[in-house]
């Protein structure tokens, strides 16, 4: 599936200017997790897909999410009720799909193109158009809870560890082709030496704060019993984790400053076999 298509499987929103105030009910409305009803492609209806692992996701910051099965999908858009149809700009990594959107109640509709730039003035994606055209439907799911159920699902895997900092002082090369760490999707990780455990522990995360929060509570290693607060990222199959000492406040960077107590470390997700 190209970009710009998976753009249009997606759906979050800003006030834009001059109708500020219908955009912020539309926004108010839009929170929520939602399921594909139909998707229409130049014409072509696609097969239905299941909710627990096809959905949209919108947050109450404006910024979406797209689940696709493994493939996961980030962005925004921006929001312009004042138009007839109503606009929105979607914006995924830099690329912006011009589409239209209609809401009513617990549903709601989108369209737009796929291969150019021309925003569609109906809903209607006919063969050779190059429209997507989707229905999608409000579920009971908690906003939070699917975040975090996304969360655990981008963190499951095997990563090797490429870099580690404590206290500004970095270990080698060497040292970190040693170190692989292992995470279930119950969130237990567990960080393995040369094959062997020397850490593990219980996680919760946090999506809904910026940056994402995890708490690392161990359960093997000196610190067993204890809880480490730290933040995470992952970007390109890179995860980053900040995390300070336990029983000490939570980062609010990803850096490891001299004194700190802060350790910074980064890891690449091995790709299964083929």
């Amino acid at each position: 599936m190209t970009t710009r298509l998976s753009l249009m499987l997606a759906c979050g929103l800003f006030g834009g200017v001059g109708g500020e105030d219908a955009a912020r009910k539309d926004y108010a409305r839009f929170e929520g997790v939602w399921s594909f009803a139909l998707v229409e492609v130049d014409g072509k209806k696609q097969p239905a897909v299941p909710f627990e692992t096809h959905k949209v996701i919108i947050s109450n910051n404006g910024n979406f999410i797209v689940v696709q099965g493994q493939r996961v999908t980030r962005g925004s858009f921006k929001l312009d009720p004042s138009k007839t149809p109503k606009h929105f700009d979607n914006t995924v990594k830099d690329k912006t799909t011009l589409c239209i959107y209609e809401l009513d109640g617990d549903t709601y509709k989108i369209c737009g193109s796929f291969r150019g730039n021309e925003r569609p003035i109906t809903f209607e994606s006919k063969p050779g158009s190059g429209l997507v055209s989707q229905v999608l439907r409000r579920e009971k799911q908690d906003v939070k809870a699917a975040l975090i159920e996304v969360g655990r699902q981008e963190l499951a895997g095997t990563w090797q560890a490429v870099s580690y900092a404590l206290d500004g002082k970095t270990a080698s090369d060497e040292d970190m082709k040693r170190i692989k760490l292992v995470i279930d999707a119950s969130g237990k990780a567990t960080a393995l030496r040369d094959g062997k455990v020397f850490i593990a522990s219980t996680t919760t995360i946090d999506p809904t704060k910026a940056p994402v929060q995890i708490d690392m509570t161990y359960t093997e290693g000196d610190s067993k019993g204890r809880t480490a607060l730290g933040i995470y990222k992952i970007e390109d199959d890179v995860l980053t984790i900040c995390r300070n000492a336990t029983d000490k406040p939570r980062p609010t960077e990803f850096a490891s400053k001299p004194g700190s107590g802060h350790t910074l470390m980064t890891y690449k997700r091995e790709k299964a076999p083929k």
